[in-house]
């Protein structure tokens, strides 16, 4: 088994080089690659592997980008890599997930391409589902359902859809002139949900950028946005684990501006597109729900702050956002809070908005209450008429049996009849009634 261990993501050497040509033939054979980029997950390591070489498609590539970690998740790698050839390893120095990402898209030989996040969880028919999809409709894109996995509390969670099922067209296959005003709505912008045709990533020069948050923006806008063939699946296939320590996102203050940036960087290239007048208010929906979604997950009153005057004072005005009308944002309550922003301080705003995300969890807490009673109710009725049910079954059995008794006992009766009707008796007395009935009709 060649050793795909590359220095600080390096692969100029000579020898690594004539190890790939050595496989050539089997990487002309693979369907997709799997890109993992992966910083200090040893805790979940095992899984995620277990996972990926677990598939149902085998004619895959696991190409595991290491980001610089610190702990023992390359020893983990270097020991899968001895039961599974299937398995790489790459390695750089600590340049994010965007950067690895695009490292192992070099390095990738599959028609098709995913990238995968290293504590994250499969079902083991995920990337045959997806590509079976993809290759049916000759897609650029294949989108699946996903969920969330609490980590701490070791469960799946209700979450909100990661595939809007509402906002897909009728049609199997799509793009951007098919839904204009939904083209960036229908999904989130992660990039594990999605299978990508490698050749349209080169195609096209999609690359993840090089930051520390929100590395995935570009990327997938613009993969939305270019894309000619669109499709999915609304199996849910994957869970995003939340609640790990690990995670960007528990990091957000130390990447306040990230998210920000990343749709800045996005806006000035895609609208230089003459279709990108289609899709505007698509796109600038999606930006002001990642402006939202970065402000709440800001972990300290003073980051929150920053980034709160920044979209206030220049931030909503940059995007066009403040000459926006109601109509032109889909979610009521987005126009609303940026209205309520421009008049109100960040603090009185985080309580106003902590006190109506209370009351809105009593609410629901009131509404959970309410149809467990409903179904309490519900389960008994049900129970009630499954009894009826049962019976209605006995009584329509008796009387089955009721009916074919008395069909017997019609059958009995019917015979003794005709055996009367064929009896010399029987005849002799017909014979001697049907004179009499003669001579008076005569009369």
């Amino acid at each position: 088994m060649s050793t795909r261990n590359f220095p600080e993501s390096s692969v100029s050497d000579m020898g690594i080089k004539k190890d790939y040509q050595k496989e050539e033939k089997n990487m002309e054979e693979i369907k997709v690659s799997v890109v993992i980029p992966v910083y200090n997950v040893e805790e979940f390591l095992n899984n995620t592997l277990s996972d990926i070489t677990g598939q149902t498609l085998k004619e895959i590539e696991i190409i595991c980008v290491d980001d610089g970690s610190t702990d023992n998740s390359c020893k983990i790698i270097e020991e899968w890599m001895e039961k599974d050839s299937r398995i790489q390893l790459i390695r750089q120095k600590n340049q994010y997930a965007g950067v690895a990402r695009n490292n192992g898209l070099k390095q990738a030989h599959g028609k098709y391409v995913i990238f995968w996040d290293a504590d994250d969880l499969f079902d083991s028919n995920a990337l045959e589902v997806m590509y079976t999809q993809a290759e049916q409709e000759h897609s650029d894109i294949c989108i699946c359902e996903a969920r969330k996995y609490d980590n701490a509390k070791e469960k799946y969670i209700p979450s909100d859809s990661y595939l809007k099922e509402e906002l897909l067209p009728e049609k199997q296959t799509f793009n951007k002139f098919d839904v204009p005003e939904h083209i960036f709505n229908l999904t989130n912008n992660v990039p594990w949900n999605k299978l990508y045709l490698r050749k349209f990533i080169t195609k096209n020069k999609l690359e993840y950028q090089a930051i520390k948050q929100a590395n995935d923006t570009y990327f997938t806008i613009m993969a939305l946005f270019l894309a000619e063939r669109i499709t999915y699946v609304k199996d849910v296939l994957i869970a995003y684990r939340v609640n790990n320590d690990e995670s960007l996102s528990g990091k957000a203050s130390d990447t306040v501006f990230c998210s920000y940036d990343s749709w800045l960087y996005t806006k000035e290239r895609i609208e230089k597109y003459p279709d990108f007048k289609l899709v505007r208010f698509s796109f600038l929906n999606r930006a002001l729900s990642g402006f939202y979604y970065s402000l709440n997950i800001q972990t300290t009153f003073e980051s929150y702050e920053k980034l709160y005057r920044m979209l206030v004072e220049k931030g909503f005005k940059t995007f066009g956002l403040d000459t926006c009308e109601e109509e032109n944002i889909y979610a009521a309550w987005m126009y609303k809070d940026m209205q309520k922003m421009y008049e109100t301080e960040p603090a009185e705003f985080l309580v106003q908005k902590s006190i109506t995300r209370r009351v809105n969890n009593e609410n629901n807490n009131v509404r959970r209450k309410i149809l467990r009673e409903k179904n309490a109710v519900l389960r008994e009725n049900v129970q009630a008429l499954k009894e009826d049910k049962k019976t209605l079954q006995s009584d329509k059995k008796k009387l089955q049996e009721e009916k074919k008794k008395l069909e017997g006992e019609k059958k009995k009766l019917q015979k003794e009849i005709d055996n009367i009707k064929q009896s010399k008796a029987y005849r002799l007395g017909n014979k001697l009634l049907w004179l009499p009935r003669k001579v008076i009709k005569r009369g």
